[in-house]
């Protein structure tokens, strides 16, 4: 059954979504500085955009960039994780999103979408995402990284709450606990519907039943619920290190729009060599020198 709705999805999408937006290492924003006790680090090279939090773990540790809509940026990095647009995994193209989780229980790391407009959630009609795991990683094995709808509930005393969808909760199991370990180093997509499983992270949306439920039977109990933003991430509580990444993150919300995001690393400009330098220069000096002579030319006719 799950084959059968992941394949509806993905027809869905791939019809809504002609063509993906490519999101550059360039353009996520610099996040440095001190976060409480965190220490953010942004830096670029030929190979990426990585920013880095080095420090204890919690919330209040946590860097996230300036809030903007329209945008992949950095959010809740903290507890020595990283995240960034890099070379080290490519996936369609040059580049993916990388997540690097170092110390157990504390690193977090996301990267997140606003949308200008709030968004129904009954509008939603799938999604998509490939992930990665390194076999390097030694976090549960269950365990890679997530996709989750930012929402706000009217009715709710904290309207601000998400629905994440975890590939290991899509197991038809009871016991989430014992489920087969997620494949490694090889990239795996997910295509998500109205029958994939989610769960709520805070409790602000009305639960129709279990702890994972079908997105459908979320939009069901929750008529006022609204999606603001996406998020994909790593960590909080994952007992152990994790090296990984996501890439090509899709959604189809109908009359609501839809879009794909391909994050690749954007070409360095070169540094010119010595000798191409000096006759840079030298064809400024004679550019110079003759515009000197045009204007003594001019003066001596006038």
């Amino acid at each position: 059954m799950r084959n059968i709705l992941s394949a509806t999805a993905a027809m869905l999408l791939a019809t809504s979504v002609a063509h993906a937006t490519t999101v550059n290492n360039t353009d996520l924003p610099p996040v440095n500085g001190n976060y409480g006790a965190g220490v953010a680090t942004t830096t670029t090279s030929a190979t990426g955009t990585v920013t880095t939090v080095n420090g204890p773990g919690g919330g209040a540790n946590r860097a996230d960039a300036p809030p903007s809509t329209n945008q992949w940026a950095q959010h809740n990095v903290g507890g020595n994780a990283s995240v960034g647009i890099t070379t080290e995994r490519a996936r369609s193209g040059n580049g993916s999103v990388a997540f690097t989780g170092l110390t157990a229980n504390d690193s977090k790391a996301d990267l997140e979408y606003y949308f200008a407009t709030p968004i129904p959630l009954a509008s939603f009609t799938s999604a998509a995402y490939d992930w990665f795991r390194a076999s390097t990683s030694t976090n549960n094995g269950i365990q890679t990284a997530s996709l989750r709808l930012l929402m706000v509930n009217p009715g709710a005393s904290n309207p601000f709450t998400a629905l994440i969808y975890e590939p290991y909760y899509q197991e038809s199991t009871a016991d989430q606990i014992a489920m087969t370990p997620v494949a490694t180093d090889a990239w795996t997509t997910e295509n998500i519907g109205l029958g994939s499983q989610f769960w709520n992270n805070n409790g602000s949306l009305t639960n129709p039943g279990a702890f994972t439920n079908p997105l459908s039977a979320w939009i069901a109990a929750n008529p006022a619920a609204a999606i603001y933003g996406l998020s994909s991430g790593i960590g909080s509580g994952w007992n152990g290190q994790f090296f990984g990444g996501i890439d090509n993150v899709a959604y189809n919300f109908g009359a609501g729009g839809s879009n794909s995001f391909n994050f690749e690393v954007a070409a360095v400009a070169g540094v010119p060599e010595p000798a191409t330098w000096a006759m840079t220069i030298l064809g400024f000096g004679v550019i110079g020198t003759m515009t000197r002579r045009r204007r003594r030319a001019a003066f001596v006719v006038a």
